[in-house]
């Protein structure tokens, strides 16, 4: 009977503490997801995206966004975004190009990870996002939101991961939710392969981009070369947003 008592003792404990390694998360928090954003003149492309969470041992796939360049086109994001020039970054809903995962979870991730292309100069990169317990706090932290449109408030979370990549293979990276977007860092590549994820090369995007972003720029009367980096590094935001900054 002891021995009886003793194993389902320890299977209660063995129970207990594998409950405790996974986050407690209230349900109403959404799911995460992450967004895109990419200078018209300097568009992305993003061939592989992913979530690891190192304590849960899970893996969570994104959806890649396939429709990059028709996202990043200078006359669309202008409906949007009347004031901007095609150079900086446009952080908008409908001028990002979106990502959810392939099995949804709230449960954050450690790090993100994506595989992207730089399409001006047929460049790889590796970029990943470590997720820090400030990033955590922030994007688990429950606020509220009045709505431009209605004046309805309602709750809301930052749980939306927004990376605004530069030609030069650096990536800045903003929480976004609850009408602002919180600037989080900046980072530079881990690794600079090859090809890309899917073992494509640089002679194949040259010979698929090249030529339809000099129309695009030519038809902007922009140039390309030098990158203007004062116009790069600027953020355009619709006027109902906030920018805000990690403290």
């Amino acid at each position: 009977m002891k021995k009886i008592i003793s194993t389902g003792v320890l299977c209660l404990l063995l129970a207990g503490c594998s409950m405790m390694n996974r986050e407690r998360v209230p349900d109403e928090v959404p799911d995460w997801t992450v967004a895109y954003a990419m200078p018209s003149f300097y568009p992305v492309r993003i061939t592989k995206a992913y979530g690891i969470n190192t304590q849960e041992d899970w893996t969570s796939i994104l959806h890649t966004h396939s429709q990059f360049m028709t996202t990043s086109a200078l006359k669309r994001i202008k409906e949007f975004l009347p004031n901007y020039d095609g150079y900086g970054l446009p952080l908008a809903f409908a001028t990002m190009g979106g990502a959810s995962q392939i099995q949804p979870t709230n449960h954050l991730p450690d790090k993100v990870v994506l595989y992207w292309t730089s399409l001006f100069d047929a460049k790889f990169y590796i970029t990943e996002l470590n997720i820090t317990p400030k990033m955590k706090a922030l994007a688990y932290k429950k606020q509220s939101y009045t709505r431009p449109e209605d004046g309805r408030r309602k709750t809301c979370y930052q749980t939306t991961f927004d990376f605004g990549f530069l030609p030069n293979g650096q990536v800045k990276v903003w929480l976004e939710g609850c009408g602002k977007y919180t600037y989080i860092t900046e980072l530079s590549p881990t690794s600079t392969p090859e090809t890309d994820y899917n073992g494509n090369s640089s002679t194949a995007y040259k010979h698929d981009y090249e030529d339809e972003l000099n129309i695009r720029a030519e038809n902007a009367n922009a140039t390309l070369t030098p990158i203007p980096w004062d116009k790069v590094n600027k953020v355009y935001t619709s006027e109902n947003y906030i920018v805000d900054q990690l403290h």
